[in-house]
């Protein structure tokens, strides 16, 4: 590993936390208002790409023998990659729209942030073809970096199972502007996909769960957004007030 495989995928890591935490702090003061879908901002689309091909430079600085036995790409096995990563992603959504919904009936709404998801809607048919490509690229850049290079690429000095941990972490922390439960679900996920990416071996696999996932999730957004703005959060308990116990001396006297 070389020094500027080490610094430059530990900035990149810090810098996205970074930004995750200011955009967290400006969502919860009401300092900035997100208009138009996010998928959609060109700044933001040219800002991916531009970080990808940075990904894919720092991997080429690895000094190993054989890069692609580390970062797990390109696919071997491409098809059957695909099909796995689609169960995944499919099985997984599914699982998070159930923990999400039994979360927010337990601890109740403030317990996540659904701005960024509202932002993701789709307005009509031709926005749906429109952020396929988008949505792919900022998955890629995801798991290139969190996957591919912090798994990957540091496996060579660190456990690859104690940086699958580590990894989850830091991308549930990424997620802070969705709230507590958007940190604690995508920290789940995060581990699950590090340990689909060691297991299968492939960078491919966790992309392909990864699209799925997110896809199915912005499909169900408007409805569950819905459903969340609808929900009231039950009414906590209270010990009810004793009333005071008659003074029947007091009544004697009276009478």
């Amino acid at each position: 590993m070389t020094p500027i495989f080490f610094i430059g995928t530990l900035a990149m890591v810090g810098f996205f936390y970074w930004a995750a935490y200011q955009s967290a702090r400006a969502l919860k003061s009401k300092t900035i208002q997100i208009t138009g879908n996010l998928l959609l901002s060109v700044p933001e689309f040219v800002f991916k790409l531009v970080t990808l091909g940075l990904c894919f430079g720092l991997a080429n600085t690895l000094s190993v023998s054989r890069v692609e036995n580390y970062i797990n790409w390109p696919s071997r096995q491409p098809l059957v990659d695909l099909v796995i990563g689609l169960v995944i992603g499919i099985v997984t959504a599914f699982i998070i729209n159930f923990l999400s919904v039994f979360a927010i009936r337990i601890w109740g709404k403030d317990i996540y942030t659904p701005d960024i998801m509202k932002s993701l809607i789709p307005r009509n048919q031709l926005e749906w073809v429109l952020i396929i490509f988008p949505l792919l690229l900022s998955v890629a850049v995801e798991e290139m970096l969190f996957r591919a290079l912090l798994i990957g690429g540091f496996s060579t000095i660190v456990n690859p199972w104690a940086l699958v941990v580590a990894g989850g972490v830091l991308f549930g922390l990424m997620h802070a502007p969705q709230g507590n439960l958007g940190i604690v679900l995508t920290g789940a996920v995060g581990i699950l996909f590090g340990a689909v990416f060691i297991i299968t071996g492939s960078l491919l696999t966790v992309i392909v769960a990864h699209f799925a996932l997110n896809f199915f999730q912005i499909i169900r957004a408007k409805e569950d957004i819905a459903w969340y703005e609808r929900f009231q959060d039950a009414p906590r308990y209270r010990s009810p007030k004793l009333e005071p116990e008659p003074n029947l001396e007091e009544e004697e006297q009276q009478v």
